[in-house]
Formats: structure tokens, sequence, C-alpha cells
């Protein structure tokens, strides 16, 4: 497997990932606030200009790649430096990819990064009750739960490493 910066040609293979995800892990109001995350991110022909996100300093995402060149993952963060955050954002691996340490692979990967360039940040984290439990397994903490925070079906659990 290999975790790269994510490209523009990349858009397409991402949806699919969120498709394969959605309706267990995504509510349908996410779809689009992800498109845009997409949309928004830099690559070489795509110099990094506004964020998604307000306050917002600056944004990373990465596609990890399986053997045969096919993107399985997907994952970014970005960081806001007046509080010294560093959030992860829009981690997902196809959902036939489940189990098979992609995941843990790109969670690693995205921490390393933020560890090396911002060094102090606390790297912290939304996601549902399906995906809290493997985040704790990489060491983060739910610091709150707020019930059907992303939607009528998803718990919102907020974490801390």
């Amino acid at each position: 497997m290999k975790i790269r910066l994510f490209h523009h040609a990349d858009h397409a293979a991402c949806l699919k990932i969120f498709d394969s995800n959605f309706p267990r892990y995504f509510d349908v109001d996410e779809r689009a606030p992800f498109e845009k995350w997409l949309s928004h991110q830099a690559d070489a022909e795509n110099p990094y200009s506004s964020p998604t996100y307000q306050n917002v300093d600056k944004e990373v995402y990465y596609v990890a790649e399986d053997l045969n060149g096919e993107i399985v993952g997907c994952g970014g963060f970005y960081i806001i430096k007046a509080q010294k955050e560093a959030r992860l954002a829009w981690g997902m691996i196809h959902s036939g990819k489940h189990g098979t340490g992609i995941g843990s692979a790109l969670f690693q990967h995205r921490a390393n990064a933020i560890r090396k360039e911002w060094p102090g940040f606390q790297i912290t984290l939304g996601t549902s009750q399906h995906t809290y439990p493997f985040y704790e397994k990489m060491g983060m903490k739910v610091v709150q739960m707020i019930p059907k925070g992303y939607g009528p079906d998803l718990d919102r659990y907020d974490m801390v490493l």
C-alpha cells in the first residue's frame, strides 16, 4: 500500500469510497460538504488558496492506494493555529476493505505528519458511534458525545489524542 497526497484526479475515487460507506457511516447531508472539501484541496495544478472551513490555516488530504494503484482509502486533517489544534477530517476506507489495516496505516500517516510539522498541536477528531472504537484503539479518548450530532441515526463523538 502507498499513501500519497490527494490529486484532483482522485476526486471520483474518493466519492466512490464515501458512497461505499453510506448510509451506515455518513448522513445524506454529509456528501455535499465532502465534495466541497475535495474541491478545495491543493495539488500540483491547484495551489492552496482558501480553506474549506472558517478559521483554518492549512488543509492536507491523502489517498491510500493498494498494490494495483486503486484508491482504497482517503483522509486528511486541517490546522487551526490559533488553537494549536490539528483536526482529522474525512477519513474513510472503502467498505470492502474495512479490517485490512489500511485505516490504521492512514491514521498513523496523518498523526506522524502532524507531529512532524506541527509539534505540540493537539490532534482531535469528530466521528460516529460506528467508528469511535477504532480511534480508541489508536489511542484517542472520547471527550464528548452528542446524540444525533451528525444526523438522525449518527451520534457524534468528539475525541482527542
